[in-house]
């Protein structure tokens, strides 16, 4: 295990947020100077073996948190960004990393990826290219298994040392599905196990139950248990045979609404846990919480909700001044995601393209 997933695990972005408060007199960049409020990161000794409680490959086998997962990056990743003054006006011409990339990954994926990040880790980190007058020239994903810190809080990546103005590290608003939707994780995957299992084998359960004097054989017992078995599971129409000696006992009787309900409570867990709405994953708080819902008002109720942290903790930080100049912010434009209209295509951002603006676009934007 990395000191990185130690370092991960007890910092958080208030925490961040607060120690640039505190120890920066300049402009509250993480890397705006060396050493920064990143610089050096005590970690306390009992973190030495802490272990990430599910990998993101397990909480992705839930299928409630593939669609979470999905729709945050998803939606995220194809929303258009820009960079404005104060007055809301956008830069004319828009900083070239906006929209383009110096690697394969498109401005869509780099996005897609950085909120990939976020929301299972609660951090992102990104390449930056600068030209000659040390302005920023593009953005560039760093994938989450190729960065580190070292015990001082330094990044590396591939394991060697990064220069600061190089790099672009983006906190989250937490530490991440996977340091505290463990739980509903792994709860959600029990309840997947025990849906299977009962599908697999119908109900209700069954004890062979033998009225001889003498015992069977161990072998004619397990003969007789696979051979039922079998017959359960459909084959030979769900006929099996009994002789005097052999009595089938029935024991209890799985409430198929039971599992209902708990796979439902399960999924709302998880909605709990990636912070959106419940019913953007097909399920209720109560059964009785179906209620009339417009599709802008669901859309807004999700920005707030589920995109805003995310998009909020993105925009703040390639807002800051060691990648915007001073004076300027990053927004992102939610027209036609809230509107009642639908969007005139379907299109995601990517190098050099150039997105219709609407007229007075509703914004995220941190300044």
């Amino acid at each position: 295990m990395g000191i990185r997933d130690a370092i991960r695990a007890i910092a958080s972005a208030p925490a961040t947020i607060a120690a640039a408060h505190d120890s920066l007199s300049g402009p509250a960049s993480p890397w705006a100077a060396w050493p920064s409020h990143l610089a050096h990161i005590d970690v306390p000794e009992w973190t030495a073996d802490y272990e990430w409680p599910v990998t993101r490959a397990e909480a992705l086998r839930i299928p409630a948190v593939m669609r979470a997962r999905r729709l945050l990056c998803g939606t995220i990743g194809r929303l258009p960004m820009r960079v404005a003054d104060a007055t809301n006006v956008p830069a004319d011409p828009q900083p070239r990393w906006v929209d383009r990339t110096d690697k394969p990954l498109s401005p869509f994926h780099r996005t897609v990826m950085v909120v990939d990040d976020l929301f299972f880790y609660g951090w992102s980190l990104l390449r930056v290219e600068r030209d000659a007058n040390m302005a920023v020239e593009s953005l560039d994903y760093v994938p989450w298994d190729r960065w580190d810190f070292d015990p001082e809080g330094h990044i590396l990546i591939d394991g060697y040392p990064v220069a600061p103005g190089t790099v672009c590290a983006i906190p989250g608003v937490d530490e991440g599905l996977l340091r505290f939707g463990s739980r509903a994780i792994r709860h959600a995957d029990a309840l997947t196990e025990i849906a299977e299992r009962a599908a697999r084998t119908p109900i209700p359960n069954i004890e062979l139950h033998d009225t001889s004097d003498r015992p069977m054989a161990e072998a004619d017992i397990d003969r007789l248990v696979r051979r039922w078995a079998a017959a359960r599971r459909g084959e030979n129409g769900g006929v099996a045979y009994t002789n005097k000696s052999v009595e089938a006992k029935t024991h209890g009787q799985q409430n198929a609404d039971m599992v209902i309900e708990a796979r439902n409570a399960a999924v709302v867990d998880i909605a709990r846990a990636a912070g959106i709405p419940a019913a953007m994953l097909d399920a209720t708080a109560t059964q009785a919480a179906l209620t009339y819902e417009t599709t802008a008002g669901r859309n807004a109720e999700f920005v707030d909700y589920g995109l805003s942290p995310h998009m909020a903790a993105i925009c703040a930080r390639l807002g800051q001044d060691d990648i915007t100049a001073p004076g300027y912010h990053v927004e992102i434009d939610l027209t036609g995601f809230t509107s009642l209209a639908p969007p005139d295509k379907a299109i995601a951002p990517d190098d050099g393209a150039a997105l219709d603006t609407p007229t007075e676009p509703r914004r995220l934007e941190i300044a």
